[in-house]
């Protein structure tokens, strides 16, 4: 590669047809501000430039191609909306053509100049940013949300870089560090980052172990918990990596049992609870067939699922999912059997009066309420226990009619978003 900037395109470039592909493999930790940005304004805006492209492809490129249309998207992306210079985005543009597909070198230039060109005259910013969310998904949610709030969704979907959430150990740091890191207070111990910017481990007050990144909503889970036992409560945190709400439930002063049963995530566990001066007990063991010595006051299952409530963060999500509808249905009934099976593995770890609170960072109603309810209704032992106004931090229109909660993107929009959650309490009666 001639230097950095092309290096780190050509990254992006690759990157970026992983996701068109559907493919597993995919790096959006890359912490390179350049690459980032790219992927990221690519990403979030995808709708719109396919929109725009359409009037200068007219042929679909063909599917083993992925690798041109990322380039082209790419280039599209720098000149709709980075205000890289039309000529900068164009050379780069022929420069990885000419590395990845020498016969597209051509069609490449002719595309990006043709749109440079026009730019001035394409409404971008009237185009409905509901463009910009896959046709899969937006069929689906369209069941779900109003054509209102499904603008929300995706005008949250489009702002770079999202805000940056952080919990602190202790209360009385909050108002040390808020003014430090230029954040404004959400709750008693959270800040917020409108504009993170830089590494996060170089953010004052990181390499001391004073707080976490947690965004708002992945917090609900831990208050809602707490607010269900006592303060010497032995509580189970099942699928614990990264770590936050093991934290968070370690800062309230119960007895945590952390279970991860991959080996690696555990390790980033341990060394997240290390650094933050926090200590748990850590095992590393797969929660279906893991047991407890001794039966928990509570457990907590944040379990794996889709992450369609994490768009804000996670641009690639929509798009990976909507290969087709069938595979999408498909990824959410193999989901819901590993959620089924954390449910019933965490019920068997809970005493008679215990506390099961089940979360999924997901928007999907088969992930949330509907698996609830089928869990109620073959578990009978259980029953949910409503989720009350004064319990949280966030509006109340958050809590549904059953008393779960369902918090979207476009909650707290003023102030940056949010992620979706589902959050549900349950309690063992017999």
């Amino acid at each position: 590669m001639p230097n950095k900037t092309i290096n780190k395109r050509f990254q992006a470039t690759i990157e970026l047809k992983n996701i068109l592909d559907h493919s597993k493999n995919i790096n959006l930790g890359n912490e390179d501000a350049f690459y980032k940005t790219l992927l990221g304004i690519s990403l979030r805006r995808l709708g719109q430039i396919d929109l725009c492209l359409k009037e200068y492809i007219k042929k679909p490129i063909k599917k083993n191609k992925s690798i041109i249309k990322a380039n082209i998207i790419i280039g599209a992306a720098q000149i709709l909306f980075m205000n890289t210079p039309n000529y900068a985005a164009v050379n780069d543009a022929v420069k990885i053509a000419k590395i990845i597909s020498p016969n597209h070198v051509n069609f490449t230039n002719a595309i990006l100049r043709n749109l440079s060109r026009d730019k001035e005259n394409k409404k971008i910013k009237e185009m409905d940013p509901i463009n910009n969310i896959p046709s899969l998904l937006k069929k689906k949610w369209l069941k779900l949300f109003n054509n209102e709030q499904l603008k929300k969704i995706s005008l949250q979907h489009i702002i770079m870089p999202p805000a940056l959430d952080i919990t602190f150990k202790n209360l009385k740091d909050v108002d040390k560090y808020v003014k430090q890191l230029n954040g404004i207070k959400l709750g008693k111990n959270n800040i917020r980052i409108l504009n993170p910017k830089g590494k996060i481990s170089n953010y004052s007050g990181y390499k001391k172990g004073k707080w976490w990144v947690q965004d708002i909503a992945a917090q609900i889970p831990c208050k809602i918990l707490i607010n269900s036992v006592s303060k010497d409560a032995k509580v189970i945190d099942l699928c614990a990596a990264p770590g936050g709400k093991t934290a968070q439930l370690i800062s309230y002063g119960v007895e945590v049992t952390a279970v991860e049963k991959n080996l690696k995530r555990t390790r980033i566990l341990s060394n997240n609870l290390k650094r933050l001066g926090l200590k748990a007990k850590i095992v590393n063991k797969d929660a279906n067939s893991w047991k407890p010595k001794t039966l928990a006051d509570a457990v907590l299952i944040d379990a794996p699922c889709s992450s369609t409530g994490t768009i804000r963060k996670n641009p690639d999500i929509p798009w990976r999912l909507n290969s087709s509808e069938e595979a999408f249905n498909s990824k959410i009934k193999l989901l819901n059997k590993e959620q089924d099976k954390l449910l019933i593995s965490g019920s068997k770890m809970i005493d008679i009066n215990g506390i099961l609170i089940y979360s999924v960072c997901s928007l999907e109603p088969e992930e949330g309420k509907n698996l609830i309810k089928n869990f109620i209704n073959k578990n009978t032992e259980f029953k949910i226990i409503p989720i009350r106004p004064n319990e949280i931090d966030i509006p109340n229109k958050a809590i549904t009619q059953e008393g779960f909660i369902q918090t979207f993107p476009f909650l707290y929009s003023s102030k940056g978003g949010m992620d979706g959650f589902f959050i549900a309490r349950l309690m063992k009666s017999h």
